[in-house]
């Protein structure tokens, strides 16, 4: 797959609140590390120089209630951010969908080039193409393979919709942009290790 072919989706930039969740688990960090060297400097103080009429297990309990529930809180904005990264990285069907036929027709773009330069310069060029207001509906009314026959019909490339439609796959799926509609795959079951299947016999 040449590179080029996947300089035609911009990368997403790093969101604000990213950064300001960060600092938050920052400061709940550091909100643990003083809760607990207080709790040290408070059972120093119960062993070494005990003051009168001080309860310092209830002192102490209370010191490590106020850590447990930092601590609490700053699971909870660590789950939260794992959810909106994963959020994130699933766009809709739709978007996903014009990504898709764009990627193929510019696989087909490039495939039937001579050269880098030209691959580069027809692609840019398709892409801009496929910005029109009749492909741009063309592209949203039909499913991804009819689309990109129809497509490759209009501009002269060869009729393989399915090997474009492929190799957009490959893209997309290297890129972290997976189908957001297919269900998720399930992790392959371990084999047992030092056990090998032996192949079937071609019977033809």
């Amino acid at each position: 797959m040449n590179k080029a072919q996947t300089d035609s989706i911009p990368e997403a930039p790093a969101a604000p609140e990213e950064e300001r969740t960060a600092r938050h688990l920052r400061v709940f960090a550091r909100m643990i590390e003083i809760g607990m060297e207080v709790a040290e400097a408070t059972r120093t103080e119960a062993v070494e120089a005990p003051q009168p009429g001080v309860d310092y297990s209830q002192r102490i309990s209370a010191i490590f209630r106020a850590v447990r529930l930092t601590a609490l809180l700053g699971d909870k904005f660590a789950r939260q951010r794992e959810e909106r990264r994963r959020a994130a990285a699933i766009i809709p069907v739709a978007t996903w969908h014009r990504q898709r036929v764009r990627q193929a027709m510019v696989a087909a773009v490039h495939e039937s080039s001579e050269t880098a330069e030209e691959a580069h310069r027809r692609g840019a060029d398709m892409v801009e193409q496929l910005e029109r207001p009749e492909l741009a509906e063309l592209v949203e009314l039909y499913p991804a393979q009819v689309a990109v026959a129809r497509l490759c019909r209009m501009f002269g490339l060869p009729p393989e919709a399915g090997r474009w439609v492929d190799m957009a796959d490959e893209v997309l799926e290297d890129l972290g942009r997976p189908d957001p509609s297919a269900p998720p795959r399930a992790s392959p079951e371990p084999r047992s290790a030092g056990v090998r299947r032996r192949k079937s016999p071609d019977t033809g």
